[in-house]
């Protein structure tokens, strides 16, 4: 964890206000311990890439990149597309932080900093609700939701759930199975289907607190059909039902922009 060996993926949709926010965050450290710090845009109608790139041009962080995917893959597809990008740069891990400000840049230093203490833990998670976690304008409703949901994961798994997916996580390429993953839903619930399987593949893995906040962001998630889907989501893994979609690394394709 020493060596530039770390890419941070930054998905993107209709981040055009936030991007040069999250950019701003990723400090000195931050930038000097991963090899590359990549925007991911999943052909946003704003200006988002405008906006990437033209932070690009100050040169602050010499190892920023921009894309666009070839097509939109939403988060989960991104999270793919990440993944395979690593793993062709020969990289061990993927910092991914979400494009839309809701966590703060800096704290990717807290997943590294963990890692770094623990080598037989290298996949770090985010939690928004964990002691030491900050809350910022985050609406109750969904607040307590997504209690709800890490309580019924964990009764479930038998795993101290504390988070089902912030925007702010540390993988280890090692703790990822390619072919489970890339069955996996493209959508906002991918991550629900990552966490199951990393706990049923007994990988071991952690959480660190981190700070949320809601100011100007437009969520694209629907809470109820979010909910849904992540309570048959774990029916299905309880009752040992596999995903039956079938991609290949070559479906997650992106361009880097200039």
């Amino acid at each position: 964890m020493n060596k530039p060996k770390v890419l941070i993926a930054i998905p993107t949709y209709r981040c055009e206000a936030q991007i040069t926010r999250v950019l701003d965050e990723i400090d000195d450290r931050l930038a000097s311990r991963v090899a590359e710090i990549a925007v991911i845009d999943n052909g946003s109608p704003d200006g988002t890439v405008a906006a990437a790139l033209a932070y690009k041009k100050t040169r602050r962080l010499k190892n920023l990149h921009v894309y666009i995917n070839k097509d939109n893959y939403n988060l989960g597809g991104t999270h793919k597309v990440a993944f395979l990008k690593a793993q062709n740069m020969c990289l061990t891990h993927v910092v991914v932080l979400h494009g839309d400000d809701q966590a703060k840049s800096d704290e990717a230093n807290r997943l590294l900093d963990y890692a770094t203490r623990h080598p037989d833990t290298q996949t770090i998670l985010g939690s928004r609700f964990s002691k030491g976690s900050k809350l910022q304008g985050y609406d109750w409703r969904r607040i307590w939701g997504n209690r709800i949901l890490n309580v019924a994961y964990s009764i479930f798994t038998g795993r101290n759930c504390k988070d089902l997916g912030s925007g702010l996580n540390l993988f280890a390429l090692r703790d990822l199975d390619q072919k489970t993953y890339l069955e996996f839903a493209d959508k906002l619930t991918f991550n629900f289907e990552l966490l199951l399987d990393l706990i049923k593949r007994k990988v071991r893995f952690a959480y660190v607190p981190i700070t949320w906040r809601e100011e100007d962001q437009v969520s694209n998630a629907r809470n109820f059909n979010i909910a849904k889907i992540a309570f048959i989501n774990l029916i299905q893994w309880r009752l040992g039902k596999k995903t039956t979609a079938y991609h290949k690394p070559d479906d997650y394709q992106c361009e880097e922009q200039f």
